[in-house]
């Protein structure tokens, strides 16, 4: 515990369980914060349990963004907190903050849809304290029942299915040594588009090592390459993350990606997960337009997801 005035905050003490899902996590922040950043615990009492958490790093000239890297961080809280105790708790996080420096924070909001209830508290909380909503995004996320995706999606891609099985084309997960192969088959796709990977292959082979079990990978191979591929995370036992996918250039007319989603929806039914996301598809006010259609007519339902500042 570390000598603040608030004997209630807790910096880099890593003093309980970890909260929330896998971005808002110590071995998430430790991974990525690069030796600077500050991740916060609250106890209600001094020395009692651990009810809430969250992290920041600073990325630019006063400014301290929850995360660094990732789609999303923000406040991870038990179930059914009190709202005062969550103010209590950022009042005291943004003060630390300030005195560590601070001018400016970001924090970046998990989709409505992971958790409908902790999204409208927290999108409370910031907006009572000030925040601004800097951007706004469409998440497309898909609830995992007991049905086939193929009853869920479009006739196209239904056909687009079909049409891979006919061809011999089946996808399936791979193994964690398959990770070069499946990052070689998206980076193509990404470079085909004119889009440059987020994350390099050594930086995911670092998160495969420090966060064993995190990445789940599949592919759908055609004459010994893999002519789609995706890369998910499974951010916590029962929601999993795709954060690439797609297929390699000169399938398109097969669309092996189809078969892909496919195998994801398959193996979150056998893993007992019952939300799958599949990111988003806009850029603040800029839609795109194909990406939202493909995800719906995969079976996907749009929910919102925010970035929202302060400055201090």
């Amino acid at each position: 515990m570390s000598h603040m005035a608030d004997p209630r905050l807790y910096e880099n003490a890593f003093a309980a369980p970890a909260l929330g899902a896998l971005f808002q996590q110590p071995g998430f922040f430790q991974l990525h914060a690069g030796g600077r950043g500050a991740y916060f615990e609250w106890t209600p009492e001094p020395g009692g349990a651990v009810v809430a958490s969250i992290h920041f790093t600073p990325t630019a000239d006063g400014l301290w963004r929850s995360p660094a890297r990732g789609t999303y961080a923000g406040f991870a809280t038990l179930p059914g907190l009190r709202s005062e105790v969550l103010f209590d708790f950022h009042d005291a996080v943004l003060a630390r903050l300030a005195e560590r420096g601070a001018r400016r924070v970001e924090i970046l909001t998990a989709p409505m849809a992971h958790d409908p209830v902790a999204f409208a508290n927290q999108a409370y909380l910031l907006h009572a304290r000030g925040y601004a909503t800097t951007q706004c995004d469409l998440d497309h996320c898909l609830q995992i029942d007991t049905r086939p995706l193929e009853e869920r999606m479009s006739y196209g891609n239904l056909k687009r299915l079909r049409k891979c099985r006919k061809e011999g084309l089946h996808a399936v997960p791979l193994p964690p040594e398959a990770l070069p192969e499946v990052y070689d088959a998206i980076a193509a796709n990404r470079a085909a588009k004119g889009h440059a990977m987020s994350m390099t292959l050594a930086q995911l082979q670092d998160m495969q090592r420090a966060l064993p079990g995190t990445l789940q990978l599949f592919g759908c191979s055609a004459g010994g390459e893999l002519a789609a591929a995706a890369l998910c995370l499974r951010l916590q036992p029962d929601l999993l993350y795709v954060f690439y996918w797609g297929d390699r250039p000169g399938y398109a007319t097969l669309s092996p990606v189809v078969a892909v989603a496919d195998a994801i929806h398959a193996w979150c039914q056998a893993e007992g997960i019952t939300l799958l996301d599949a990111g988003t598809s806009t850029v603040d006010r800029e839609p795109s337009h194909g990406l939202i259609q493909f995800k719906r007519s995969l079976g996907f339902t749009e929910s919102l997801k925010l970035r929202c500042a302060r400055d201090l």
